[in-house]
This record gives structure tokens, sequence and C-alpha cells, in this order.
């Protein structure tokens, strides 16, 4: 029996599966980019697990505070790229009646642009551009922080940056909330700062289940001695 759907729903079958082949090939582009590239050192080893997935990371002394992997970004930049155009494209239709039904003429050009630029910068984003970033460059922690659009996508030209040099910082250090139901631990980098009370998380490893709370513990403590000998 052959299966009938109407114009609407075919659109919506056409959008959905043209989201999947979307989210599968640039999930796939970024496998092949780190495949290609150069083999992990041993300090990017030790740091790959608290740089979230992030492309631009790879064998460098940084880390990521993020709570979605690579593919739950890009996941969620398709969404919000469709989401984005189909709001445009109601709002566009609203204004068109609001004219006495006549629509815009680059309506359907306006909606596209906007599902390409947010798309683009969405990819981009959830591959290069951490919502919370720290680097170790020559002895100083620079740490960027960037306003979010939605979830881990964060909003374009909203970088702050603070720089502390190794006189600012007491220590480095890797801390837990132990899983008390089910996988719900987690294990942070923190960094503390000699003159003012203060620490503040670098990164983070979530969903810490009970068996793999040691070797968590101990990727943690691995990473903040290191990038404390970074600064020394």
């Amino acid at each position: 029996m052959r299966l009938r759907l109407d114009d609407n729903e075919r659109g919506a079958f056409n959008y959905l599966a043209g989201g999947v082949v979307i989210v599968l090939a640039l999930r796939g582009l970024a496998w092949a980019a780190g495949a290609i590239g150069p083999a992990s050192s041993e300090d990017g080893a030790m740091l790959q697990s608290f740089q979230c997935g992030y492309l631009g990371m790879h064998n460098q002394m940084a880390v990521a505070d993020a709570s979605m992997g690579l593919t739950g970004r890009i996941v969620l930049a398709v969404v919000l790229a469709v989401g984005a155009s189909f709001a445009t494209a109601l709002l566009l239709t609203f204004a068109g009646r609001l004219r006495g039904g006549r629509p815009f003429r680059a309506g359907s050009t306006v909606t596209r642009m906007v599902l390409v630029a947010f798309l683009a910068w969405g990819v981009f984003a959830a591959c290069y551009v951490p919502v919370s970033e720290t680097r170790v460059t020559d002895g100083t922690l620079v740490v960027y922080t960037r306003s979010r659009l939605a979830g881990d996508i964060p909003l374009p030209f909203s970088t702050r940056e603070e720089r502390w040099g190794r006189e600012d910082i007491a220590q480095v250090s890797a801390g837990e909330t132990p899983p008390s139901k089910g996988c719900n631990g987690s294990v942070a980098l923190w960094v503390h700062l000699n003159r003012v009370d203060r620490a503040k998380r670098i990164a983070g490893l979530d969903g810490t289940c009970p068996e793999h709370r040691m070797k968590r513990l101990q990727q943690a403590s691995g990473a903040a001695a290191l990038m404390e000998r970074e600064l020394r």
C-alpha cells in the first residue's frame, strides 16, 4: 500500500530527513578532521577528556566547560537554524497579512539567508567556539567566556577575556561531586586565585557513574597538575 502525504506533511518529512542527513554529514566531517590530524601527544591525551570534542584544542594546553559533546552541539545547531528560519517565515507571513495579504517578494530569500547564517555560525561554534574556554599561554592563564545563544552555542561577538599570571594563581585543583543516585556525579577543574577569595570552574565532566568515579578523578587530578606545571 502506498503512503500518501499532503504537501505540508511531505514538507515536514523532507525537513526532518534533511536535518538528519546534515547532522550525520557534519558529524562525519568532524570525525574525519580529528582522525586525519596528528596523533595526541602525552599532554594532549591527558587534557582531551576536558576539551569536550572541540577541534581547535587538539594537542593544545586548553580546556573547555560544556554540558554537551560535539554531536549534541551539532544537533542543537541544526535545530536552532531550522527554528530561526521557521520563526522568520512566520514573521514575514504575519507582516504580509498586515499589508493586506501582499507577500514580501524577498521573503523566501530572507528565510534561506537566516537558515544559512544560523547554521554556519552554529556548526562553526559547535566545533571551535566554546562558551567557556581556558588556555595556558606563556605562563599566563587566559579565560574566555561568551554569552549563550542557546545551550552550548555562544552568541557571536560576545567574548570576554580574563588573564591571570603566575603570581595571581594559588592552585589549579580537581574537585569531585560524588554520585548520589545513578550516574549524577561529576568532576571539575578549578582555578584558585591568590588576591581574592575566589575559585573559578574551568572544565568538568558530568554524568559520572560509581564504577567510573576513581578513573575520572584521576583524569581530573592529572589534568590539574599538568596545567599547574605549565604555569610555574
